[in-house]
């Protein structure tokens, strides 16, 4: 019985611990989606429509973070990337 609670006891603060780096990476890419937005309005301004590079990372970027989201938010077990697989859509 012991044993048992050490294991749900790890497992515990092994998801603490990713739920500590999701978060941080969360903050992160806010900033990034900031430099995005910067970015997409001046290419805008000049060429008149916004990178199409940039527009298939950023809808990637906003699946991560639905990914972060779910998994921080315990409606998920999956961890993302950097544990997990890169969204691919």
């Amino acid at each position: 019985m012991e044993e048992l609670e050490t294991i749900e006891r790890e497992k515990g603060i092994a998801r603490a611990l990713f739920t500590l780096l999701y978060l941080i990476i969360g903050r992160v890419i806010a900033m990034v989606i900031f430099v995005i937005a910067i970015t997409q309005f001046i290419y805008l301004w000049v060429s008149g429509e916004p990178n199409d590079k940039i527009l298939q990372f950023s809808e990637r970027l906003a699946e991560y973070s639905k990914q972060l989201v779910a998994y921080v938010g315990f409606n998920t077990d999956e961890k993302p990337w950097p544990v997990g697989d890169w969204p691919n859509n």
